[in-house]
């Protein structure tokens, strides 16, 4: 399991929320240099500890593991349809429009 890819991404989401390691060590009852750890990893989270870092965090679980679950792909593709559909619907045209000449540019 890449535990350096799940740690980058914890990281990446605490320091979306301006949360510093300390805030949320506290948060999940962790000493922080472990979370440190966790976060370049070093130390692999149990399932129970990467639950509560991504509940405190408020983010899907399955973001923090997308590198190593096989369903990748569908969990990938389903965070850019959130995306997608949190843009203007103008915006969300023009992206599609993209795709499509894209796709049509591929099948060639």
């Amino acid at each position: 399991m890449d535990t350096t890819m799940i740690g980058k991404r914890i990281q990446e989401a605490r320091l979306a929320r301006k949360l510093t390691q300390a805030e949320l060590a506290q948060m999940v009852n962790l000493v922080p240099k472990y979370l440190s750890n966790i976060e370049c990893g070093a130390k692999s989270p149990s399932l129970e500890t990467l639950i509560e870092i991504a509940n405190a965090l408020e983010i899907d679980a399955n973001s923090l593991l997308v590198d190593v679950l096989n369903v990748a792909p569908a969990i990938v593709t389903s965070q850019y349809a959130e995306r997608l559909a949190s843009l203007p619907e103008i915006r969300q045209q023009r992206l599609i429009k993209v795709i499509d000449l894209f796709l049509e540019d591929s099948s060639q």
